[in-house]
Parts: C-alpha cells; structure tokens; sequence
C-alpha cells in the first residue's frame, strides 16, 4: 500500500524549563529541542520514504493480475488467529498486517472476505485505543462501495493514514512502527509466494525495488525504539538486508536472491502471526 501525504507529525514541545534564569539549562534544553526535532522529522522523511517504495494499490491490482493467478485465501492471516494477539506490539503488528490482508481481498474483489478483515482490524484499533480510523462510519462507506475496487481501496488507505497519524500525535511512534513494519513484510510475503508461481518481471522487479523501503523501514523501527517481544523483528529485517545488499544497483535479483529472500520473509512472517 502506498499512501500519499502519510505521517504528518505533530512537532512536540520540549522546551518545558524555557522560564528557567538558569542560561546552561536553557542551553541544554534549545539544544534537546533540536535534536527531538530533527529525530521526528528524520523519521517522518523515512516512514514517507517507505511507502513511495511499496506499490500502491492500483499497482499492486495489476501486477497480481498479470500473473492471472487466482485468489488464494490460504495466504492471508486467519482471522481466528486474532485472539492469540495479547500484547500491543503484536496487536500493532498484525494490524498492519491484516491490513495488507485486507487489501489482498479487495484486489480480488473478495466483499465478504473483505468485511472479515476489517472487523479484525477495527478490533485491533480499538484495543490500541486508536480512534477515527477503521469504525462504523468506515465500515459503511466501505459496504457502500463494495463495488468499486478503487473506491474500497482508497477508503482502506485513507484510514490507515488516519491511525499512523493518531499514533504519532499521541507519542507512540513504536506503536506505529511495528503497524507499518507488519503492513511491508506482508505486502513482501505475498508478492513472494505469487512470485513463487508466476515469474512476471514487473513483480520480481518490484520486490527488487524494496532494498531501499528496507532500509528506511529499519530506520523507522530502530527511532521508534521498539523493544520487548517485538525486537525480533527489527532484527529480521536486518538479516533481510543482507539478502538485499547482493542484489547489485539498478538490475533485478536472481533466482537464487529472490528464494533467499522469500525463505527469510516467510520465516519472520511465521514469527509475526505467531504460527
């Protein structure tokens, strides 16, 4: 999925002491300032540098079209796994992640399936305390529209936007870290397991063209300073990035590259809806 005008922050205020008479702790303080500035808007560039690299979802709908393969739910996260998600990292992980799900369905034109993923994300959100993205209203506009691949689309987008924004207005940058982390590696998966089946070139050299969302995905996990039962993670995509780093500049990965790639993806997809 890629979003257009995604992470708008909020630059927080830290200038708590700003009436001190003490002119070293106004120092101290103009000088954490900046640095928190600059920490925020470096990871605003990279989340906004992770998305323009993952295809949208009209591209996506064409590059799987073009392998004329057809819709496979065995690929997608089971809903019933939901209730193994008791911590909020995985809760944010596979928010993400259902998401990506969710917009697998909707290429296909999967309405019914469709729904289901949303209730699995509308429950997430709620449990995350996430307000104004994925609700009734949402619900709605997505049943009204259950006809129009690109309106439903759109309305998934725009709603996942509206949770990184909610996220990052409200200091949990982690939060949304692993949201979007969840949302990339299975947008990854399943480019993998269709390029498993159909070779088409526009796809492996779009899962080529991730090398540098990889990147920046591990910048954004790494200032989001996610820890706990989620750092596996970010180490995960660290081992990826050396799988990456063999694929030389402008050309497309190999075979060999490209079932390399895909055993690391899916192992570490595997950790990720604890299968």
């Amino acid at each position: 999925m890629k979003f257009k005008n995604v992470f708008t922050i909020a630059v927080l205020s830290v200038l708590l002491f700003a009436c001190s008479s003490n002119k070293n702790n106004e120092d101290e303080t103009l000088a954490e300032s900046n640095e928190t500035t600059q920490a925020i808007e470096k990871q605003k560039i990279t989340a906004q540098n992770v998305f323009i690299s993952i295809p949208g979802p009209d591209e996506l709908s064409d590059l799987i079209s073009q392998t004329g393969l057809d819709y496979d739910a065995s690929l997608l996260n089971v809903p019933e796994n939901l209730n193994k998600y008791s911590s909020d990292n995985f809760k944010a992980i596979n928010l993400g992640l259902y998401g990506a799900d969710m917009v697998y369905t909707n290429v296909y034109e999967q309405s019914q399936e469709s729904m289901l993923y949303l209730k699995c994300v509308n429950s997430l959100c709620r449990s995350l305390g996430i307000t104004g993205a994925f609700d009734e209203k949402t619900a709605e506009r997505l049943q009204d529209n259950k006809e129009n691949k690109d309106s439903l689309l759109s309305i998934v987008s725009k709603s996942f936007t509206k949770a990184d924004e909610f996220l990052r207005e409200n200091q949990r940058p982690g939060t949304s870290s692993l949201m979007v982390a969840g949302g990339w590696i299975e947008g990854l998966y399943l480019s993998g397991k269709v390029a498993e089946k159909a070779k088409t070139k526009r796809l492996i050299q779009k899962m080529s063209q991730q090398k540098k969302s990889l990147d920046d995905l591990i910048v954004l996990l790494e200032n989001g300073h996610v820890t706990g039962d989620a750092t596996f993670v970010l180490e995960g995509l660290k081992d990826l990035k050396t799988s990456y780093e063999k694929i030389a500049e402008n050309t497309t990965m190999s075979d060999e590259i490209l079932a390399e790639i895909n055993t690391k993806v899916f192992a570490l997809r595997a950790k990720l809806i604890l299968v």
